[in-house]
């Protein structure tokens, strides 16, 4: 008797194993299946995050087990991290809303913790569109030809808030460039305008996707001096670092730490989440970037398509925590100092 019932329930846990794998997949299909699922950028509609966040989303959903439908939601204000404090302490964690955040949210709880709520070690990143190419970029006729003029000749640039106003002083503090900068324009694509008329010189902090989608860009000469990140970009293959004309090691790694969050670029992530929901998300945001229909469209949209995943974004941002606290110290300085 003892054998006829251990074979029946050694079948029985054979037929449980057998059947957990697609028990589970059924349970997020079941979940999400006529759900709907919010998609939170935090800037509003037609910006630059919420463009990226919409393409996503036009896509995402037929790759989400269940097909749920996708609703753009705008959540604007304090530069990223009025949205940043929702995902961590309001927005649902069951895996009904994820978000496209502003790549420099993530370092701002050791670079500027002003206003933030939040932690980012209970984020669950879903992949990255595209890394960031944020660039100088001048007159043809400017003072300066070449990146390495800058240190010798001023040059008038413009400023619209974020970081067309902090990276150019935090360049001038780190560096000692020669940067004037002019503040209260709209947007970039103003501060493009002011260059074609020749009220400035140029802009640093720009995105090459942004100066890309400028009509304003069109209306004068310009050159590319440098551009900001941790590597350089694919596109710009011949365009130096900045911070390859650093003096010493600790100004390279100072301005590596405030740029860090450009090789992230347009980021998607979700709330802490369960790991079977996160799953099917990370799997399908990356199913999305590289579907061809969503290529095609991004190119129509001027929106660069250069998937970053999951494991790179935690790599990037493991290595800026875990920076000494004297190199965090000088970057936050010259962040907040270039306010």
């Amino acid at each position: 008797m003892k054998t006829l019932w251990g074979g029946v329930a050694a079948g029985c846990l054979a037929l449980a194993m057998l059947y957990a794998g697609p028990a589970r997949a059924d349970a997020v299909e079941d979940f999400y299946r006529g759900k709907n699922v919010s998609l939170v950028t935090p800037d509003a509609a037609g910006g630059g995050y919420d463009t990226y966040g919409r393409l996503v989303g036009r896509y995402i959903g037929e790759f989400i087990p269940g097909k749920p439908n996708i609703v753009p939601q705008n959540m604007p204000g304090a530069g990223g991290v009025t949205q940043m404090n929702y995902l961590y302490n309001v927005a649902p964690k069951d895996g009904s809303a994820f978000a496209i955040v502003m790549h420099g949210t993530i370092f701002k709880p050791v670079l500027d913790p002003r206003e933030v709520r939040y932690k980012v070690d209970t984020f669950r990143w879903l992949g990255s569109v595209t890394p960031i190419a944020v660039i100088g970029v001048f007159r043809k006729d400017a003072p300066a030809s070449t990146a390495k003029e800058l240190f010798e000749r001023e040059v008038i640039i413009g400023g619209s808030g974020g970081t067309t106003m902090y990276l150019p002083l935090a360049i001038n503090r780190v560096l000692g460039t020669k940067l004037k900068l002019v503040k209260g324009y709209k947007n970039t694509n103003d501060i493009m305008l002011a260059t074609a008329r020749n009220e400035v010189q140029g802009v640093v902090g720009i995105g090459l996707d942004s100066l890309r989608g400028s009509r304003a860009a069109g209306d004068v000469e310009t050159r590319i001096l440098f551009q900001m990140g941790t590597t350089r970009s694919h596109s710009l293959p011949d365009v130096p670092l900045i911070q390859e004309f650093a003096r010493n090691n600790d100004d390279r790694e100072v301005l590596e730490a405030i740029f860090a969050s450009f090789s992230i670029g347009r980021v998607f992530m979700a709330p802490a989440i369960p790991d079977d929901r996160y799953a099917a998300l990370k799997t399908a945001f990356e199913k999305t970037v590289r579907d061809p229909r969503f290529v095609a469209q991004a190119e129509k949209e001027h929106a660069e398509v250069d998937y970053v995943s999951p494991d790179a974004i935690q790599q990037i941002i493991a290595h800026v925590y875990s920076q000494p606290e004297p190199v965090l110290k000088r970057a936050a300085a010259a962040m907040v100092g270039g306010e």
